[in-house]
């Protein structure tokens, strides 16, 4: 049966030109069909409204607009997962630079060896398994248990702050998907820190793989940034906005 799965993609997407030509040309070298790709566009940063705000963000946040755009577009994704009760999705966000082999082939070799209870697994260029003392990486292993808890080094400095590998690629469940949705507003962190949070209050299975799929980072302009080196007056004029609803909804 696991074999069998129809993978659904959500691809979490800020409309950059560079990143979306890159997306898909990753897509098309992996046989992963844009028909079977929900590309979750919408909103930017510079689109989100006052409803918007107060319905996801918890007040004294402090988070940019960037990661609230972000974090809001993973909760998108695990809605359509949820309302469309897809029964295994991968969901990435653009800045995905190559990938160590094909996708599809991957995702078989995580679900024929993860056990048969697992929630979640991160993949990512974010952090390595076997810096986090929390196991051996082997030749004959490719998924690795994660701790949920926060993970600190001899000399106690935190190296992981939960489960997550940054939210760069994971694969969900509709189960998973379901809790993730059910606990994930009002939120007070971009996705990945956030849901390091989700997690550990659901005591969900996660895994980490080794070596990861996603062997680079595409560098193009962040999203999720609140800069500008040139200011025209519609960015001006969203940013007073900004300021003005963050006040007055003390996010």
């Amino acid at each position: 049966m696991k074999n069998n799965m129809n993978i659904n993609y959500y691809l979490i997407h800020n409309l950059d030109q560079k990143r979306y030509e890159n997306m898909v040309k990753l897509f098309n070298e992996n046989n992963i069909s844009l028909d079977n790709v929900k590309f979750i566009n919408h909103p930017n940063k510079n689109e989100l409204t006052y409803e918007i705000k107060r319905k996801v963000v918890q007040k004294n946040s402090k988070i940019p607009d960037g990661w609230i755009s972000c974090s809001y577009k993973h909760y998108l994704a695990l809605e359509d997962i949820v309302r469309n009760n897809i029964e295994i999705a991968v969901i990435m966000e653009d800045n995905i630079g190559g990938f160590y082999e094909n996708v599809q082939t991957r995702i078989k070799k995580y679900l024929q060896e993860m056990d048969e209870d697992w929630d979640i697994i991160f993949d990512s260029i974010f952090s390595n398994f076997d810096e986090l003392n929390e196991g051996n990486v082997t030749e004959d292993k490719l998924v690795y248990l994660k701790k949920n808890s926060i993970t600190k080094n001899s000399e106690g400095k935190i190296i992981a702050h939960g489960a997550t590998r940054a939210a760069q690629f994971y694969l969900v469940n509709f189960n998973s998907a379901k809790k993730l949705y059910e606990n994930f507003i009002p939120f007070n962190h971009s996705a990945d820190m956030w849901m390091n949070s989700v997690i550990r209050k659901l005591d969900l299975k996660v895994y980490w793989s080794e070596p990861s799929l996603v062997t680079s980072k595409f560098n193009s302009v962040s999203s999720t940034l609140h800069r500008y080196d040139k200011k025209t007056l519609k960015q001006i004029t969203y940013i007073i906005k900004s300021r003005i609803t963050n006040k007055l909804l003390r996010i």
